[in-house]
């Protein structure tokens, strides 16, 4: 198995929200200059990995090989049911009161589509085959 150290700081890029290599290295605690000649001489950044995976809760498989533990996905559809269950259940509970023309499969993409992107989670989604 090859670990490929452009890939990798990509994905610590991606996960410090930054597309600049200086501002990387500084969040990471190192000087300006670490990542950038890190990843020119193609080094792997393990401790940078340890300390990322650490402080943002993810794992080293996904920093370091680029793979995502299924345990730690969410499946979009089984996403999606859950809150329209609870909605359901609101209704029936009369805690919830829907306006007039307002479906409740509307509220549930709204509160689903929350729930991605600002708990900033990785889905699935598994197509459903009709019967």
């Amino acid at each position: 198995m090859n670990l490929n150290s452009k890939e990798i700081f990509n994905r610590l890029l991606k996960l410090y929200k930054t597309d600049k290599m200086n501002e990387l290295s500084v969040l990471l605690g190192f000087k300006e200059n670490w990542g950038a000649s890190t990843r020119k001489r193609n080094g792997i950044p393990f401790e940078a990995c340890a300390k990322a995976a650490f402080e943002k809760n993810i794992s080293m498989d996904y920093l370091v090989f680029g793979i995502n533990n299924p345990d730690n996905m969410i499946d979009l559809n089984e996403l999606r049911t859950s809150v329209t269950e609870g909605l359901f259940t609101l209704i029936q509970l009369d805690m919830l009161v829907p306006g007039k023309d307002v479906k409740i499969s509307t509220m549930a993409d709204a509160i689903t589509s929350e729930i991605t992107t600002n708990c900033d989670i990785e889905t699935t989604s598994k197509n459903k085959k009709a019967i």
